[in-house]
């Protein structure tokens, strides 16, 4: 969550840089009217992942100093108390460990004094600025305070844990010429000049420049969907009461006011109120969330300004009607909330109410939590690629017991070699191979202290270790496939077939149950997370060269995988997957941080079904 500078992302790293544009735009934009013009976001995104620390904190702050930027000069109480409102969720609903930083500087009696004497769009700046900053320190004690430009201490935002001689930043005592400096170096980072709804940038995602709507609109979403679904399952007051009063800091200081005037439209809608006044657990809170996102896409389907993209989820097929609101017949077309006996047009019967949960968590949250590692790699199989040979990189997800992934595995395992060929057009082609293997299942605990549910029950999640075990000692130019191809021969078996397979492959049987017992539980945990990071739920998946995904295995996947070495212009180059750190912020995660990452509190989980759909295993889940 610290300020970023440097302009770089890596693996997740830094800030796509956001903004503030209604300052002028709230008047000039749109006038008294409703523009009706979105852009390309907000939406839900079928090939969108979960967010990860970075993206989270990016969000966050993103929403932060987005909003207190464009409110007015001088605030209405409404307005203050929306704005204390959104503040507020941080160390109420932001997962894990985050929750707990925050609140150990949100809790400072200075702090709180300056957030209680908040009246001014300057101070509401100021106030989030501090904030920030007091964060960046706790987490990265030698970055220096944001603007770099004025030489401010450290000392002066170590606010968690004060060492001796710091004298804390007192935004009362400043003099109004540096407070100036610092509002004119905040707009600069996120203000776009003449209104964020009429300044589109070209691209999704832009660090260290204003946000545009969209980007506003994708950072706000992300926040509310991200802390719906982290919520404990039945919520004290003060979690309730804050939730519930984000849709109304909507409502009230939402920067971008083509969005706030579409808002305050069907915001009212008495169906609407009565089910926000209602909400009481985690359920309700997603559920609401799930709804009022979908209205917003509704509208912009309806108005033809999205023609191609659907309700979510999108499997359900839900009707644009069932959405748009306000709408002369939205009283008796909307869809609600809460469960009925049996799913209509208005109402779902308690297994689709589950099912929309289900998908609503699988793409916002990571099973184990929101800061875990996300590194999920067997020990270098493989010399090093020679200068200039082409690197094909497959990552391949299964379940333990899955019969499809063991058809697949039937399929590829002798060819998952160091050195891969491949006949196109008559050329043969070289790579070296770069495979990964990884694990599907839910873990209702976190990453540190993991509970897990294999989906094909106790006897997967034993085969699981074993074959990840294989893969941490026996990685080799590949030698673990040769051990999981084995297992795969009967799933019904697994593992008691661990032992005959270890002996036909030279393996260590004593290495391998005495890995699964004391590290086992941690590789499975660790595989679970990175696949539900990666957004998949359906095994067998390839995902080719980290661009092409590939669900079950078609006939023409020696094809595919030639395609994509064919149109591999250069050796790829390893990339981390270690987008993690604290509270996911704004900076570069440094190397060797993994040990301090933050982990989310356990939540519920339950099976709700498995499907069997052509060759491949769908995994639903919902958390409670």
């Amino acid at each position: 969550l610290g300020f970023a500078r440097d302009g770089m992302r890596t693996g997740g790293a830094l800030l796509a840089a956001l903004s503030l544009a209604c300052l002028l735009g709230r008047a000039e934009g749109c006038g008294e009217g409703i523009c009706h013009d979105y852009g390309d976001e907000p939406r839900f995104d079928e090939s969108d992942r979960p967010p990860n620390a970075v993206v989270l904190g990016r969000a966050t702050w993103t929403v932060m100093h987005t909003t207190a930027a464009y409110l007015p000069d001088e605030l209405a109480d409404v307005e203050v108390g929306a704005f204390k409102t959104l503040v507020t969720s941080m160390p109420l609903h932001y997962p894990g460990k985050g929750r707990m930083l925050i609140a150990k500087i949100f809790n400072d009696a200075s702090v709180q004094k300056e957030l209680a004497a908040v009246k001014t769009k300057e101070q509401a700046q100021l106030w989030v600025w501090k904030v920030h900053n007091a964060l960046t320190v706790l987490v990265h004690p030698s970055r220096t305070p944001f603007p770099d430009n004025l030489g401010l201490s450290t000392g002066a935002f170590r606010i968690a844990n004060p060492e001796n001689g710091d004298v804390q930043y007192d935004l009362e005592g400043a003099s109004d010429v540096q407070k100036k400096m610092i509002v004119k170096a905040l707009d600069t980072r996120w203000v776009i000049a003449g209104g964020l709804e009429n300044h589109p940038w070209s691209k999704r995602d832009l660090l260290n420049l204003p946000p545009d709507r969209s980007m506003l609109g994708r950072a706000f979403w992300t926040y509310l969907h991200t802390i719906s679904v982290y919520l404990p399952h039945n919520l004290d007051d003060a979690q309730k009461e804050n939730f519930k009063g984000m849709f109304d800091v909507i409502y009230h200081i939402y920067a971008c006011p083509v969005c706030k005037k579409h808002f305050s439209l069907f915001y009212p809608d008495p169906i609407i109120q009565s089910e926000h006044k209602r909400i009481q657990t985690k359920h309700d809170a997603i559920m609401f969330t799930w709804k009022i996102h979908n209205i917003v896409t509704a509208d912009g389907i309806h108005r033809g300004e999205w023609p191609n993209r659907e309700l979510y989820p999108h499997s359900k097929k839900f009707n644009v009607s069932q959405f748009l609101i306000p709408s002369p017949t939205s009283a008796e077309d909307q869809m609600h909330i809460s469960t009925c006996n049996a799913t209509t047009t208005t109402c779902l019967g308690a297994n689709k109410h589950f099912e929309v949960i289900a998908d609503v968590e699988s793409r916002w949250q990571i099973e184990g939590g929101i800061d875990q590692p996300l590194v999920d790699k067997a020990p270098t199989p493989c010399d090093p690629p020679e200068q200039g040979q082409k690197v094909l990189k497959i990552d391949m997800y299964v379940m333990g017991k899955c019969p499809w992934c063991a058809k697949a595995m039937e399929k590829i395992a002798n060819k998952i070699k160091c050195d891969y060929t491949c006949e196109r057009d008559g050329e043969t082609l070289h790579a070296r191979l770069n495979f990964e293997m990884h694990m599907v299942g839910l873990n209702n605990g976190t990453w540190e202290h993991p509970w897990l549910r294999a989906i094909h029950g106790p006897s997967e999640l034993v085969g699981e270790r074993l074959e990840l075990c294989a893969r941490q000692h026996y990685s080799k130019d590949y030698e673990y496939v040769k051990f999981m191809h084995c297992m795969d021969e009967n799933v019904s078996t697994i593992p008691i077939r661990a032992p005959e397979c270890a002996q036909r492959n030279g393996m260590d049987l004593d290495l391998l149950v005495a890995c699964a017992n004391m590290e086992g539980e941690q590789l499975v945990a660790t595989s679970y997370g990175f696949s539900s990071w990666m957004g998949i739920d359906i095994t067998p998946t390839f995902v080719v060269n980290d661009k092409k995904k590939v669900v079950g295995l078609p006939g023409n996947f020696s094809d595919i995988l030639c395609d994509q070495l064919a149109t591999t212009s250069v050796a790829l180059a390893e990339v981390s997957s270690d987008s993690s750190s604290r509270l996911g912020g704004f900076a570069q995660v440094p190397e060797g941080s993994k040990k301090q990452d933050l982990m989310i509190t356990g939540v519920a989980v339950a099976f709700t079904t498995l499907i069997l759909a052509g060759a491949a295993v769908v995994v639903m889940k919902a958390r409670g």
